[in-house]
């Protein structure tokens, strides 16, 4: 998200429902079309899951073709090359895959004399369980009832066991045998021939999207149909060449310590990794129930086991975050989800491509308006600015948040860098629904007292900045950097100001936020409570400016009459107005009140940098000018 904390509030409509507003992004029609697209696909499973199977095979192998393209083979030569490439690789691994069961099959009664052992001692170890001793009866009925079946003809005086034999017809044969068998091999067909026409038809495809998506905006769906590409891409590409790392020291590991036929459960392995999730436990079963099988003693299992172990704790942290160095754009939870979702909706299958799906379904969110419902449920990127997470934090009791954020952001920015893009606007959405009245005064006080307890906890902070500024002064001679709040330096050593708020609780804390934002900066800072007794309140602290903090509630004509009062106990001293926010959401300059020159002050701040120019006595934007074109009308 590009737009600032400060831009977001500013933007935010205060006072309306998104519904009344017009900007509810989930609509009746919205959610009844999305019913009846899931009803449809699946009755139709059978339909669409070969088309998307055959869609997302030709979206992988679309770069080879065009690879070759840029070779100098014609169209035709080189989809048929790719797909005949493609076909070989799933050739081989099934046939691997084949060999290998086949393998599996013809040693299985070498271990059964293991197995039988390993259960036994088992169920030895477990006879004062009542769950293991139930175990064991069951084990021995199940076990003389097949040496029964398996015994020889009856003797004299037996009852001899008949079994009826049913004959079936050719078509019930047909129907129960042939036609199960046909129909992978009907599927895999179709996803074939789904393949090469979408490969040679691509172009044509590609012109279509663009206007059923775009229309006249070519450049939009251009942009669109290139980021889902790069994304999908990547993650295949990405997921490939980790499962690759996977599975290689897997197949080598389990070969080193004994397990037979390793080339198969590596295969598989590989295969395996692509189901999100549970996909790795999956692939760890086989190989564990074989060493469970082989050894005639249980090392044999805790080495497989802790091979597994090492692999994925080492893909997990190492292999997976530097390969997936770009995102997909897909939160975790939302591939959760989306797997859990596609695997109800089409099988196995379905878990397989939920990702790629889930992928193309969000890139298509961020392009067009009526699907923002895909980027919002399952994108990664935040949807609230930092201000606006905040107060929706505060706002349910969590102000352990409020702490939480600032000690995470102020190891990385400046104090002054918070207040001013978090902390501030935070209190200021908090001021403007109160005074709108859709914030009680309970809440509002509660959010006010989980500020004061942030700047009094942040106190450790101001020390450090000051400690860090005065060492960065002594190599920062000459340096032209225009950030008056994140340049590093003091640049208000030897200002005195002293600071308060309007009228609110909400603006009191603001103040003493500002407050503690210029005593990083290396002044001497007085904070005021509200309605103090100037010029009592100071004591023997003379400020040479006063800073009134306002958070965009309060009316020009109080911010007027708080400083005619100023100006009367404290003659001299230059003062300024700093204001954060508005309520209706257009960006507004601080409300400089028209009327007497003793009402209006010596300057107006916006933001936290425009303050610190002000009061250090800094070269000024121009918006912090008061200028009778520059007044807002409140």
């Amino acid at each position: 998200m590009q737009d600032t904390d400060e831009a977001a509030v500013l933007r935010r409509d205060r006072t309306n429902s998104p519904v009344e507003t017009g900007h509810s992004i989930v609509t009746l029609t919205t959610l009844a079309t999305i019913v009846v697209v899931c009803a449809i696909l699946y009755v139709a499973k059978d339909l669409f899951l070969p088309l998307a199977l055959g869609m997302l095979i030709a979206f992988v192998l679309n770069p080879v073709v065009n690879a070759l393209r840029r070779r100098g083979l014609r169209d035709m030569p080189a989809v048929i090359l790719t797909v005949m490439f493609a076909g070989a690789l799933v050739a081989s691994f099934v046939l691997i895959l084949a060999y290998q069961v086949s393998q599996i099959g013809m040693n299985l009664p070498q271990y059964q004399g293991n197995v039988l052992a390993k259960v036994d001692t088992l169920l030895e170890a477990g006879t004062d369980n009542k769950i293991v001793a139930h175990l064991q009866g069951m084990v021995e009925n199940i076990s003389k009832r097949l040496e029964a079946d398996s015994a020889g003809p009856a003797v004299d005086g037996q009852a001899m066991k008949v079994e009826v034999v049913e004959h079936t017809g050719l078509g019930q044969w047909l129907n129960d045998v042939i036609l199960p068998a046909l129909a992978p091999v009907g599927i895999f067909g179709l996803v074939f021939v789904v393949v090469v026409f979408a490969l040679l038809e691509r172009a044509a495809l590609r012109d279509r999207l663009v206007q059923l998506i775009g229309g006249t905006n070519i450049l939009a769906t251009s942009r669109l149909l290139a980021e889902a590409g790069t994304r999908v891409s990547t993650y295949l590409l990405a997921q490939l060449v980790v499962n690759v790392i996977y599975a290689v020291p897997i197949w080598l590991g389990l070969w080193l310590i004994g397990v037979p036929n390793a080339l198969f459960f590596g295969v598989v392995t590989l295969v395996m990794r692509f189901v999100p999730y549970i996909g790795s436990a999956i692939s760890a079963t086989l190989p564990l129930l074989m060493a469970f099988a082989v050894s005639p003693d249980w090392s044999l299992v805790l080495w497989t086991g802790a091979l597994f172990l090492v692999v994925e704790f080492t893909t997990s942290n190492i292999i997976e975050p530097w390969f997936y160095g770009q995102r997909t754009g897909v939160s975790p939870l939302a591939v959760i989800v989306s797997a859990m979702f596609w695997t109800w909706l089409w099988g196995p299958m379905g878990l397989i491509i939920a990702t790629p799906l889930t992928v193309c379904l969000v890139v298509i969110g961020h392009h067009v308006p009526s699907l923002r419902l895909f980027p919002i449920m399952f994108g990664d990127q935040p949807l609230l600015a930092d201000s606006s997470r905040l107060y929706d934090r505060l706002l349910v009791g969590r102000s352990f948040e409020f702490t939480e954020t600032a000690a995470a952001t102020t190891a990385k920015r400046y104090l002054a860098e918070y207040y001013d893009k978090t902390a501030i606007p935070a209190l200021a959405l908090a001021d403007a629904d109160h005074e709108a009245g859709l914030l009680s005064d309970y809440q509002s006080h509660r959010i006010a007292n989980a500020a004061w307890t942030l700047t009094e906890e942040l106190e450790t902070v101001v020390d450090e900045e000051l400690s860090l500024g005065a060492d960065t002064a002594e190599t920062a001679e000459g340096a032209q950097d225009t950030s008056l709040v994140a340049n590093g330096i003091l640049d208000g050593v030897g200002r005195k100001i002293a600071v308060m708020g309007t009228q609110t609780q909400l603006e009191d804390a603001a103040a003493q936020m500002v407050s503690q934002a210029l005593r990083a900066e290396g002044a001497e800072v007085v904070t005021l409570p509200l309605r103090a007794a100037l010029p009592r309140a100071l004591g023997g602290f003379k400020p040479e400016t006063l800073v009134i903090v306002t958070l965009g509630s309060t009316q020009a004509s109080a911010v007027a009459l708080q400083i005619r009062q100023i100006r009367r106990r404290l003659a001299g001293v230059k003062i300024g107005v700093a204001h954060w926010s508005t309520p209706d959401g257009e960006p507004a300059n601080a409300p400089v009140p028209e009327g007497p020159r003793t009402g209006r002050p010596d300057y107006a701040a916006q933001g936290m940098e425009d303050l610190f120019a002000q009061a250090f006595g800094k070269l000024a934007p121009a918006s912090g000018q008061v200028d009778g074109s520059a007044v807002a009308s409140r």
